[in-house]
């Protein structure tokens, strides 16, 4: 299997107050090149990691924070020290996240020259008055313009982000919203449920009492609609919240919900390697702390070795995100036994359980979750913790 390569780029223009990803709100140039020094220094000592074989990359995804805020000069730098280091000739997807109040026509042009085929662009709304709820700093007249620059720009491979169940948004917000992205056409679709992560601004609102959760029923019904409309206009459901065209699956997301190596880079990045002693995995990453990144400071924490059974419980907790679910033979090509061997009966029955009440599907072939079973999953995957 081939390579995932993940940089994280930490800046941003303010902090969106539901957002736990790490990032920083500089917009110091100086801390750009220093962060974009110390990432290829790290990227060019990364040959001496742990992972299977040489295998080369054929995905890199560029996320954040707001990856579309550094200079073309930075990217260049970046891309030229991943080739340096692991080649890009096999390079197929090269995604990058952009906000659109971030990037223009010309920054665009500049992004795809240097090799971007893929924008994931952070619209979460077309609807100022959610959008002003969320903090964003854009506009819906903007997420319009940056897609119609983005096809101009020449690209063909475009994801849009939505978010839905958020206080005070409407189900006619929420259709109108998903109504404007299918009617722009992207190759893909990423929507996500409003949650409330621990040391974000809007857990704070919530446990103060200033604000509330959606109506779980409301919320699924959102969620449900927006599955049977993008059925409908020609999107394949293939992971829990995500769609796409034919073809058109994120690659390198694939890698991380069916337990393929990739390498992170950045402060806050993670990786999973394979060990080549055994095959397992190894899990590392870098603490979530620009200045002791860029200072020089040693950021990695490398976790404890994966045994067998580490390795069989992600490997069913993200396989059973996608809609195809877990291969049984693909089980026991990896693990060396059947499903229920590895698992045993007591998991085989509360599993059934949910085959009987719709959530789940079990045939000789695959085991699966239905979109029922999607809305209450966290209680299905617990079953192989």
């Amino acid at each position: 299997m081939s390579l995932g390569i993940y940089v994280h780029v930490p800046f941003c223009l303010s902090k969106c107050p539901y957002c736990d990803f790490y990032s920083v709100v500089k917009r110091d140039e100086d801390l750009k090149d220093k962060y974009t020094d110390r990432l290829v220094r790290e990227i060019r000592e990364s040959a001496g990691l742990p992972r299977s074989g040489r295998t080369r990359p054929d995905t890199l995804y560029l996320g954040g924070g707001t990856p579309s805020l550094l200079s073309a000069k930075h990217l260049d730098r970046i891309i030229g020290a991943v080739d340096e280091v692991f080649g890009s000739d096999e390079i197929k997807e090269f995604t990058m996240e952009v906000n659109p109040g971030s990037v223009d026509l010309k920054k665009l042009k500049d992004i795809r020259a240097a090799g971007v085929n893929r924008l994931s662009i952070g619209v979460q709304s077309f609807d100022d008055q959610v959008l002003r709820k969320l903090g964003r700093l854009h506009k819906a007249e903007d997420c319009l313009r940056v897609m119609d620059d983005g096809r101009k720009a020449g690209f063909g491979n475009i994801s849009l982000d939505l978010m839905f169940g958020i206080e005070g948004q409407s189900f006619g917000s929420w259709s109108d919203s998903l109504r404007t992205a299918i009617e722009l056409e992207p190759e893909h679709l990423s929507l996500y449920s409003l949650e409330f992560q621990e040391g974000t601004v809007f857990t704070r609102l919530l446990k103060e009492g200033k604000m509330k959760e959606t109506d779980p029923e409301d919320d699924r019904r959102m969620y449900e609609t927006a599955h049977d409309e993008l059925e409908r206009a020609g999107y394949k459901h293939y992971e829990i919240s995500n769609f796409a065209r034919e073809g058109l699956r994120s690659m390198h997301n694939m890698k991380y919900w069916s337990l393929q190596e990739y390498l992170g880079f950045g402060p806050g990045a993670h990786s999973y390697v394979k060990r080549e002693d055994s095959g397992l995995g190894q899990r590392f990453y870098n603490r979530p702390d620009l200045e002791g990144y860029v200072t020089g400071q040693d950021v990695r924490v490398i976790s404890e070795p994966n045994d067998i059974s580490d390795d069989a419980s992600e490997f069913m907790i993200t396989a059973l995100r996608l809609t195809e679910g877990v291969s049984k033979e693909e089980f026991r090509d990896m693990f060396g036994v059947g499903v229920w061997d590895f698992f045993g009966d007591v998991a085989r029955l509360k599993f059934g359980s949910f085959v009987k009440t719709g959530h789940a599907l079990e045939d000789e072939e695959r085991i699966a979750l239905t979109l029922k079973g999607f809305n209450v999953s966290n209680r299905i995957l617990s079953i192989f913790v």
